[in-house]
């Protein structure tokens, strides 16, 4: 029966003049009328195999992205600890040195503060004989008292322990720059000049004569050349 079977295929295949298309469709045909209708699209496999690889890398980057997430937060955390630290550091630094500079600054000061009463207290207490015998602790007379008073005006005007304690400068505090900035501004008006143009005028506009004057003066000069006390 095989063999028959196969004899007559073959047979047929040989000598028939249809081709497989022809053989194929009307078959093909009548199943897919005979069959319900699909509820998927044509394309709907290839809208599958999209979605599907969508989403696999949309998978694959948001897990990157989280794996990169933590390790920058780790990151970022551990350079502001850094800074932080640092910070504090420089700080505690700063406030040592200022600390020091102070001490020092107070240790000049005193130093500073003691020689000059010193020098102050010899000079006040250095004496002549003549200054011992003519000025006393008692006054004699108005002359005397007189004396006492131009003296003691002359060793202030003279004495250069209190010029320098009266002329003495006050020094300002240092400025600060906590902030990164400086706050404070100088202004310096010396010397200022508002009108410049008035100011390096080679006419000064105070002496500039008139057409008049000056043929006057012409004249006369040619009258009288050089004598300017008669022009």
């Amino acid at each position: 029966m095989t063999e028959a079977l196969k004899k007559a295929i073959t047979a047929r295949r040989k000598y028939d003049q249809q081709t497989r298309n022809q053989r194929v469709n009307p078959i093909l045909i009548a199943n897919l009328s005979i069959a319900p209708e699909s509820e998927r699209p044509a394309d709907a496999a290839r809208d599958v195999v999209g979605d599907v690889l969508r989403r696999a890398s949309t998978n694959a980057k948001m897990e990157t992205q989280t794996e990169l997430r933590a390790v920058l937060a780790e990151r970022f955390a551990e350079r502001q600890a850094s800074l932080s630290e640092k910070t504090q550091k420089l700080r505690e630094e700063y406030m040592a040195l200022h600390e020091k500079w102070l001490a020092n600054c107070t240790q000049i000061d005193g130093v500073l503060r003691a020689g000059v009463m010193e020098e102050a207290a010899a000079t006040t207490g250095r004496t002549t004989r003549r200054s011992a015998a003519n000025l006393g602790d008692a006054v004699r007379s108005d002359l005397e008292m007189e004396q006492i008073i131009a003296s003691l005006g002359n060793e202030e005007l003279t004495d250069p322990n209190h010029l320098a304690t009266r002329n003495v400068a006050v020094i300002p505090d240092m400025i600060s720059v906590e902030k990164g900035c400086i706050e404070y501004t100088f202004d310096d008006t010396n010397g200022l000049v508002e009108d410049p143009d008035s100011l390096y005028d080679f006419r000064s506009g105070f002496h500039d004569w008139t057409p008049l004057e000056e043929d006057i003066f012409y004249n006369k000069y040619a009258e009288y050349p050089k004598q300017f006390g008669i022009i």
